[in-house]
Formats: C-alpha cells, sequence, structure tokens
C-alpha cells in the first residue's frame, strides 16, 4: 500500500518515471487517436528530454487522462468516475448495495454509511487523487524549464495541468475535508506534510483554476471534447464559487459559459446527453479499454430479469415528479411487472462493444441549475432570474415552471432540480447534502489507515476518532 510518501519515491525512481508514464501514454494512443493527433516522439528519450518538443510534452499530459479511464475499479480505482457515482451514490442514499457482506463488505459499509478508515475503496479516493496530482506536478515542473516547444502548446499543456490538478483537490477537499497540499515532486517535503486546513485547498483550487483560464483557449485543442478549453475551466471555476459561498462570482463563470454560444441556445434531448457526440457536454473522456465504453455502463446496466448490484432506493424513485421524462430516459427497470422496484441508473446505456458514449464530466444543465442557485441567493432582486434558469432545465425533463415564488421555496425546488437531474452522477448528490450542512460530521470521509500509519502529522476526522 502506498502512502503520499510512496507515491512520490515511486515515481522517482527511473522504472516509474514521468518518461516511463509518457512511453505508456505514446503506446495507448493508437486505441486513443482523437485524444490528440500527434507523431510519436523519437524512440529513446530521457527524462530531460520529455519537454523538449510538443509531441512528446503532449503526450506526458496525456497519460493522465489515461491512467485515469484505464485505471480499474477497485484495486487500482478510478478516482472520481464510477467511484463517486456509485460509492458516494450510496452515502447520499441514492444507491444501496444488494448483495451481502460476504461478497463485498467495502461496499457494503457504503451502503450502511458506516464507514471505517481501513475500507479499499476510501483509500483509492485518496490514494489515486495523490498519484494523478503528482504527475501533475511533473507536468508543471518540466514545463518550466522546457526547450524545443512552441509557447501555444507549452501554454495549453500549462493549463491543462492546473485544471487537473484543481479538479483532484476539488474532490478530495469535498471527500476528507482538511488534505495535504502537494504542489511539487519533492518527496522529502511531501511525505510528512500535515492537512492543510481546507479554506487553504479551496484557495488553491480557485488560483489553478484562474490561472487555468488565462491559459486556455475556447476553441478545444481535439475535434472532441476530449481536453479542457476555457470553458472547462470556468466549468469547475463556477461550481468552485458555488461552493464557497461566492455567488456573485458563480453567476458570473456560469453566465459565462451559458452566454457563450458553444454549447447551444437550448439543452438538448435527454437521450443524447451521455453520447459521445453529445451537445450538451463541456468536457468529456473517453474510454480506453477495448471494447468498453463507460464502467457504469458495464456495472450499472441489468441485462436480462435479474435484481441490480446497484439499486435505486425508494426514496431515489419517488424524487421524480409524475411526468418527470427522466424517469423514462435515465432510469432502467429489470423486471418491472413483478419486481418494480428493481431500478437501476440508465443514463449511459453501452458497457461494451463499439465505443458510443464518453464519459461526461461537465455539462451545460449544471451551469444553468449554477446560475441558479447562485441569483436566488442574492436575494429578492435576482429570483426571477433564477426561476427562469431551473425553469429551463425542467422544461427539457417535460415538466411544468415551478410555482416556487419566495427564496427559500425556490432554493428548495433547485436542490430538488439538482436531485433528479445528477442522480448516480459523479457523487453530486452526496457533495450537495454535504455543502447545504444536510449531513452530520459523517459527511467527512475518514482519512485512510495506511495514511495515518505512513505519516504520523495526519489526524483523523472526528467521527473515526
Amino acid at each position: 500500500m502506498k502512502s503520499i510518501s510512496n507515491i512520490n519515491c515511486l515515481f522517482s525512481k527511473a522504472g516509474s518515471s514521468l518518461l516511463a508514464v509518457c512511453l505508456a501514454a505514446i503506446m495507448l494512443l493508437s486505441s486513443c487517436e482523437k485524444f490528440v493527433e500527434v507523431e510519436d516522439p523519437p524512440h529513446q528519450l530521457t527524462d530531460d528530454k520529455v519537454f523538449t518538443s510538443d509531441n512528446s510534452a503532449t503526450s506526458a499530459m496525456l497519460s493522465v487522462y489515461i491512467a485515469m479511464m484505464n485505471d480499474q475499479f477497485g484495486n487500482s480505482g478510478s478516482f472520481v468516475f464510477f467511484s463517486m457515482s456509485s460509492l458516494a451514490g450510496m452515502s447520499a442514499n441514492e444507491l444501496t448495495w444488494t448483495q451481502n457482506n460476504t461478497t463485498a463488505p467495502t461496499f457494503q459499509e457504503f451502503s450502511d454509511r458506516k464507514l471505517t478508515p481501513e475500507n479499499t475503496y476510501v483509500y483509492s479516493f485518496w490514494r489515486d487523487g495523490y498519484k494523478y496530482i503528482y504527475r501533475l506536478n511533473a507536468v508543471l515542473e518540466g514545463l518550466k524549464t522546457a526547450t524545443g516547444m512552441t509557447e501555444d502548446v507549452k501554454t495549453q499543456l500549462g493549463g491543462e495541468a492546473r485544471f487537473m490538478r484543481a479538479f483532484c483537490y476539488f474532490y478530495l477537499v469535498n471527500l476528507f475535508g482538511d488534505v495535504p497540499l502537494v504542489l511539487n515532486t519533492n518527496y522529502q517535503e511531501n511525505m510528512l506534510l500535515p492537512r492543510a486546513p481546507a479554506e487553504k485547498v479551496w484557495a488553491q483550487i480557485i488560483t489553478d483554476l484562474k490561472d487555468a483560464k488565462g491559459m486556455l483557449k475556447a476553441a478545444y485543442p481535439t475535434a472532441e471534447r476530449l481536453r479542457p478549453n476555457l470553458y472547462t475551466a470556468s466549468a469547475l471555476l463556477a461550481r468552485a464559487y458555488l461552493y464557497t459561498g461566492k455567488w456573485e462570482a458563480a453567476e458570473q463563470e456560469a453566465d459565462g459559459i451559458i452566454q457563450s454560444g458553444v454549447y447551444g441556445s437550448n439543452l438538448p434531448a435527454l437521450n443524447t446527453v451521455f453520447k459521445k457526440s453529445s451537445a450538451e457536454a463541456i468536457w468529456q473522456l473517453q474510454p480506453v479499454r477495448a471494447n468498453s465504453n463507460t464502467t457504469e455502463g458495464a456495472q450499472f446496466l441489468v441485462l436480462g430479469t435479474t435484481r441490480p448490484n446497484y439499486e435505486l432506493t425508494p426514496q431515489m424513485l419517488s424524487a421524480f415528479e409524475l411526468g418527470d421524462n427522466r424517469k423514462t430516459e435515465w432510469v432502467g427497470f429489470s423486471d418491472p411487472l413483478n419486481n418494480p422496484t428493481w431500478a437501476f441508473p440508465a443514463k449511459y446505456k453501452a458497457g461494451t462493444g463499439a465505443l458510443t458514449e464518453y464519459y461526461v464530466v461537465f455539462r451545460l444543465a449544471e451551469q444553468f441549475l449554477i446560475r441558479s442557485e447562485a441569483r436566488a441567493m442574492q436575494g429578492v432582486t435576482k429570483l426571477t432570474a433564477a426561476k427562469q434558469d431551473l425553469n429551463v432545465v425542467r422544461g427539457r425533463a417535460g415538466l411544468l415552471p415551478t410555482l416556487a415564488n419566495d427564496q427559500p421555496a425556490i432554493l428548495t425546488a433547485i436542490a430538488q432540480e439538482r436531485r433528479v437531474e445528477f442522480f448516480a452522477e459523479f457523487g453530486h448528490r452526496w457533495l450537495d447534502l454535504k455543502r447545504t450542512s444536510k449531513v452530520n460530521a459523517e459527511g467527512l470521509y475518514p482519512v485512510p489507515g495506511p495514511e495515518m500509519r505512513a505519516n504520523p502529522k495526519l489526524e483523523q476526522n472526528a467521527a473515526y476518532k
């Protein structure tokens, strides 16, 4: 098991250097051509040559995306993709694990909301987050001394790395609260870092995202939306401002995306949202494993009339209003006649086979709801505009405009809309419950036991002492 210090030591060795990561990325590019079209760097490379050409430096950055998509759920983790959708979905009472403790006791801890520091999936969130942060720090350090690269590519990669580091820290700080703030690859400095206050981590997230916005262009660097652009950074920045109570700034960021025209003037049909050609997608990631689409498609979908392993709870099913087309389009039933509660998430509809779906990481509907909530929080003068944004999302689902009229009622309606729009999707519901103080101290996950034993400067979260 690898602590932060173990991860830093691992990547400092020649066998696991950034060069090795870069070469691994190059080998995978043949199956992931849409990430970027580059010529292979020279066959023989040394670490100090990774950042001497646009091609090899780009491959180093691509290796992070590929690793996120190549890691398996479980032993290697998937950080915030299926792990957040399923495990945080259990924490939020969206999903229940229908098997037994013998089959998967660590799953049962999430389903029962009784986590322990030794839970291997909790450890995967922490370990994999810092694994990617290390690689991103290595990219940023390499770019500082890069020679032979064009300024445009250097700037683009610097923006991507800062965005991705903020992305990783966003989930770490939301899941664990105070976390070590690692901003370089010096393992001797990082191996015994204490937990930084959450406020400091949030400040770094916002700084990285503002820097990324200044470095990224509105145009995507690929034909598809598989690498971040300016609006991708803005999407996460809008969310960060919302989570930290900066209402005017959240409204401004979301408004910039909506008004850009890049993503259309209306939300597209529900059955297109999670396709690889999704018009709503602000940022996607492409699955890279052979003959596979998303892990959600592989794990959530049920063939035949068997009971789902990941079953939507009665509370989640009853949250949909009568006539909500999201329940029709995004919820599956494996045995509707005999077992009408055997329901499962069906946003992604392809498990194996030809690649038809990409992970949709950020999408336009969230920006409407961010802008709606940010406007409502600013008081009476913006309540009408807040309702208009809310009704855009409701209208796409086939629902009538909200009847809410005052600030408390509108905020309640927005929270409800987020619940049914983002169920089983990147842990949105769990993070919403946490940020609005709807859960107690156990809203934070425990600091993993292996980290506590490796670093005596870490303190455990209060609910797990």
